[in-house]
């Protein structure tokens, strides 16, 4: 058969040889210098839209979509309602979290998911000496 740790590594260098590409790139063509405001938390968002795509290539695309679109409608949040910058790390983080408790309600019963979360404590007698 096929080597796959030697194939899961070679897939892993080149698409991170292509990610560092595509950064160089865009630093020196687009921007001309390299300044903090280019990695603008996208790793943060990167680990959430493979979260919610559930690691699956073709599901990552619309996913990354959704997320970019958040982040576009930063801005008009901003001007328009008057909301601060954070509201859109609020609405990805809201996404991430209805979408986990959705999971894991679809996987079993709601009530043991409860119970799992938040146990009860068994009640504490008091001894009479």
């Amino acid at each position: 058969g096929l080597p796959a740790t030697r194939l899961v590594l070679l897939a892993c260098a080149l698409g991170g040889a292509c990610a560092g590409l595509a950064g160089a790139v865009e630093v020196a063509a687009v921007h001309t210098n390299a300044n903090a405001s280019l990695i603008a938390a996208y790793g943060y968002a990167g680990i959430l839209v493979s979260f919610i795509a559930r690691h699956q290539p073709l599901a990552i695309v619309p996913v990354a979509i959704l997320f970019g679109g958040f982040g576009a409608a930063g801005s008009l949040l901003q001007r328009r309602l008057g909301l601060p910058d954070a509201s859109v790390l609020v609405l990805q983080g809201l996404t991430f979290v209805f979408i986990l408790a959705s999971e894991a309600l679809r996987q079993g019963d709601p009530a043991a998911l409860w119970r799992r979360l938040w146990p009860t404590r068994p009640a504490v007698k008091e001894s009479t000496p």
